[in-house]
């Protein structure tokens, strides 16, 4: 590598994080919000990562709504779009849903670090986060933070965690082994999405059913 800097770095393993605004969610979220609060009610949920908050169980993805499907299917061509220069334009893979969920967030509920791995991608909708849209400035509450894989990388400028802050109409899509945690909910609005798991397939290859 030819380089008038004898020092200079070969920067190394960036992790992308895709960041949107869904178009056209105005007219599906309050049917959506109502349908979450209304399957949360009607549904225990189960124990992942959620603290003191409402994770749906299996049955939320097995009989989804039009407005749910809606989401989804726009969380899917989202994907295609973002990630189809890293797939050779989808010549010989597909990538599919592997699997999705709703999360209902009150006061001083949040969501401990994890990840999704082995599947490939993941990513979470934004329904209605409350009050935490306008968070005064140096307050996380209800943000999602990436932790960074590579923190000794802090003297290279490159050491701190990423905090993306939540806005309704927004998907997010990130690598499902990146480790990640949602910060103490502190409105007394709740903080409602859609969290959902994308998988890789060759195209000779049929995806299992969610």
């Amino acid at each position: 590598m030819s380089t008038n800097d004898p020092f200079a770095p070969i920067p190394l393993f960036a992790v992308p994080i895709f960041p949107t605004q869904i178009s056209g969610f105005d007219e599906h979220r309050d049917a959506l919000l109502a349908h979450i609060l209304d399957h949360k009610a009607r549904y225990a949920g189960s124990q992942r990562s959620n603290r003191n908050a409402w994770h749906s169980g299996e049955e939320f993805v097995h009989k989804p709504n039009e407005h749910v499907a809606w989401v989804l299917k726009r969380a899917l061509k989202f994907a295609h779009l973002a990630l189809a220069k890293y797939y050779n334009n989808w010549a010989t893979m597909d990538i599919s849903l592997a699997g999705a969920w709703a999360n209902v967030v009150g006061p001083g509920g949040w969501n401990a670090p994890h990840h999704h791995f082995p599947l490939h991608w993941s990513g979470v909708f934004y329904v209605s986060v409350g009050s935490m849209a306008h968070n005064p400035p140096g307050d996380p509450s209800g943000h999602i933070e990436f932790l960074n894989p590579t923190p000794w990388m802090g003297p290279m400028g490159q050491g701190g965690n990423f905090v993306i802050s939540p806005k309704d109409g927004m998907a997010v899509l990130f690598p499902s082994s990146l480790y990640h945690f949602v910060h103490p909910h502190s409105s007394e609005e709740e903080r409602v999405s859609i969290a959902y798991n994308l998988s890789l397939h060759p195209k000779n290859r049929q995806p299992l059913g969610v």
